[in-house]
């Protein structure tokens, strides 16, 4: 299993038995604000979803890893490495649960994970879609070093497209 932590954070892959732990923070209210494709997905769809980012992983296609506070081992979110749709190339994501949020978790957990995708697994480029108005992933994506591409529309969303190429 491939595992990374911070000072604060453990990392581990996601698993089914993480699953109740996930749906909880998928339950809470706006965790989906700046998430369209995800917001109106019920419990069975989610569940369907998570069970191929377990898959993915497996295959090392794409990594999703659950985000826990070393002391607590509260779940704090997930950290992504995944494939965008139709096409080969890797973004990153992330989603913390409100609980969590303001205490730089996000940008430590995903610098960590940047850091593997970048040097370990190689990937390159490595992108980030951001929904236009999500200044706090605007700000993550912007410290990883990713810049800022173009604008897009996508299901009547406008995005933001940011990549990093070594």
């Amino acid at each position: 299993m491939l595992s990374l932590q911070t000072e604060r954070l453990q990392m581990e892959i996601i698993q089914p038995s993480d699953f109740d732990e996930i749906l909880e923070i998928f339950n809470e209210k706006d965790i989906f604000k700046y998430i369209s494709p995800l917001q109106n997905l019920s419990r069975v769809e989610h569940v369907l979803k998570l069970h191929r980012k377990v898959n993915e992983a497996k295959n090392k296609e794409g990594y999703i890893w659950a985000v826990r506070e070393k002391g607590t081992q509260e779940l704090v979110g997930l950290i992504n490495l995944n494939q965008l749709p139709d096409t080969n190339d890797i973004q990153i994501g992330w989603i913390l649960s409100s609980k969590f949020q303001g205490k730089g978790y996000a940008y430590e957990s995903a610098k960590v994970a940047f850091d593997y995708g970048v040097n370990d697994w190689k990937v390159n480029p490595i992108f980030a879609i951001v929904e236009d108005g999500n200044i706090p992933s605007e700000k993550i994506a912007l410290k990883l070093g990713l810049e800022f591409r173009h604008y897009f529309t996508q299901d009547d969303v406008k995005l933001k497209l940011f990549s990093y190429c070594k």
